[in-house]
């Protein structure tokens, strides 16, 4: 499962806030925008250019821009999404 929230999409920034289940393995992703990734809740393992962190409540993962990425859902969670610049794919039309 995932749900997508913007809470921003305004300016240069954009804010989205995500919930995934457990179990949920995202595609390999890679875009322009840079990104940090805030857990607000849950336990998450990122995979950025080959390194795998695991991140729970409170932490933080920078992207760089044009960077492969793949998250990894270990507890059910909460995301916040900062993107620079916005993410336009991500407006639904």
């Amino acid at each position: 499962m995932v749900k997508r929230d913007i809470l921003n999409s305004e300016g240069s920034l954009m804010a989205v806030k995500v919930e995934l289940a457990k179990g949920f393995k995202g595609d390999v992703d890679q875009h322009p925008e840079e990104q940090i990734s805030y857990i607000e809740k849950g336990k998450v393992e990122f995979e950025v250019k080959g390194v795998k962190r695991v991140l729970a409540k409170g932490d933080i993962q920078y992207i760089p821009s044009n960077v492969e990425h793949q998250v990894t859902v270990l507890e059910e969670c909460i995301i916040l999404d900062i993107f620079t610049p916005i993410r336009r794919d991500l407006i639904p039309s």
